[in-house]
């Protein structure tokens, strides 16, 4: 045959090069999906750090990366069993050194009185040791409930670092209100359908718990606030949720303004527990008219019921009373002076000694005395008679009864 024309040579290299077919693009590995999760960590004496499980869990080699539902996880304090950690969702990144959890997220104190920290979202590093919670953090025992918009808790400190608006809420279990409204969204936490009342809260600048001793720091202002419509505040607070008792640092001040009354005081001890506020310092307050002072103060709340127990010493218009210790009922008004009971009046310049008075306060601030039974000595001072064409006489002698 003859030579190929030249116009088919462009043809035959269009088809060759058509039969050419390209590379199969590389597909990604599909991830393992485990029947189950089991991690566990040990510390560098070989105890035990952290274990956590999940029911399911899909892994993906390349990204080292394991996802997982319903997870349960339990921290350990030198080798023992400190914390149970649970989650409806995980992500475990790097094959522990990141360990995402979301949804519900519980940290329990083991023991005999637990403790729940809550969360939506925690960040977990085991190496370190810590817990980062970027969302709402919630921490709760049998009769308190700490919270924080976010917090860092150092397991192996056993210290959870409260920051954003922390406060402390006190209640009494035995008044409950609804926890969530009918109209709440859908996607909102669940929350039991009753929780208790807030007898007491009290709002710091950031604070400092270690749920397994109960000691607490917290830097002011404190602001608190009682279900009574007391105010209370203090530059600072430290204390033990444990042991049910709050210190309020210097300058304290409680106002009542329905009564218009205030207290200031120094250090004070609030005993969460025994509902009492005492501070062994003087101190000085006012009930509308009433100006009192002494040198210790024992406030029972649940009772309404104030004890000056050394150097009691009122005053209003008109009158002044000095005793070795007082007591009076706010709600009642009812009052008792004990012990060198010294009452003086401007009127006449009287003077009434007792071993005991009692008394009234009334609406408007007022104290009213009286002697019930006893030996009273009173002294009072006449006035001179009037000018006006009466012959002067000498000052009237002091009169005893």
């Amino acid at each position: 045959m003859g030579p190929v024309p030249r116009a088919l040579a462009p043809l035959a290299l269009v088809a060759l090069v058509g039969c050419v077919q390209p590379p199969a693009k590389k597909q990604a590995p599909e991830p393992f999906v485990f029947r189950s999760l089991n991690l566990r960590q040990q510390n560098a004496k070989g105890e035990p750090a952290w274990e956590l499980t999940s029911p399911e869990a899909r892994y993906d080699i390349e990204r080292r990366l394991a996802q997982a539902r319903n997870l349960e996880g339990v921290t350990y304090l030198r080798g023992k069993p400190h914390y149970r950690v649970s989650a409806r969702v995980g992500t475990v990144l790097n094959d522990g050194e990141l360990i995402q959890l979301e949804g519900d997220v519980r940290i329990t104190l083991l023991g005999q009185d637990p403790v729940v920290i809550r969360s939506q979202q925690v960040r977990w590093l085991p190496r370190q040791e810590l817990m980062v919670m970027d969302s709402r953090a919630v921490a709760t025992d049998r009769r308190s409930r700490l919270t924080a918009q976010k917090a860092r808790f150092l397991l192996q400190q056993d210290r959870l670092e409260l920051r954003g608006q922390p406060q402390l809420e006190r209640w009494d279990p035995t008044r409950t209100k609804t926890a969530r409204t009918a109209g709440a969204a859908a996607s909102a936490p669940a929350e039991p359908a009753v929780r208790p009342v807030a007898q007491e809260i009290l709002k710091v600048r950031r604070a400092d718990w270690s749920p397994g001793s109960g000691l607490l720091q917290a830097a002011g202002p404190v602001r608190g606030r009682r279900s009574d419509g007391q105010v209370i505040t203090a530059s600072a607070l430290e204390g033990n949720l444990r042991q049910g008792f709050v210190d309020l640092l210097a300058p304290v001040r409680v106002s009542d303004p329905g009564r218009k009354g205030w207290l200031e005081a120094q250090r004070s001890r609030w005993d969460l527990a025994g509902q009492t506020l005492r501070t062994a310092t003087p101190f000085r307050g006012q009930l509308d008219k009433l100006a009192i002072q002494g040198n210790a103060l024992d406030i029972d709340l649940q009772r309404e019921l104030v004890v000056v127990p050394a150097a009691c010493a009122l005053q209003q218009p008109g009158e002044t009373l000095r005793a070795q210790s007082c007591r009076w009922n706010w709600s009642t008004g009812r009052f008792e002076a004990v012990g060198d009971v010294v009452l003086s009046r401007s009127a006449y310049r009287q003077v009434t000694r007792a071993a005991r008075l009692e008394g009234a306060i009334g609406k408007q601030g007022q104290a009213v005395f009286t002697t019930p039974g006893g030996r009273v000595n009173s002294q009072l001072t006449l006035p001179p008679p009037g000018a006006g064409g009466t012959k002067a006489r000498k000052p009237a002698a002091p009169v005893e009864f």
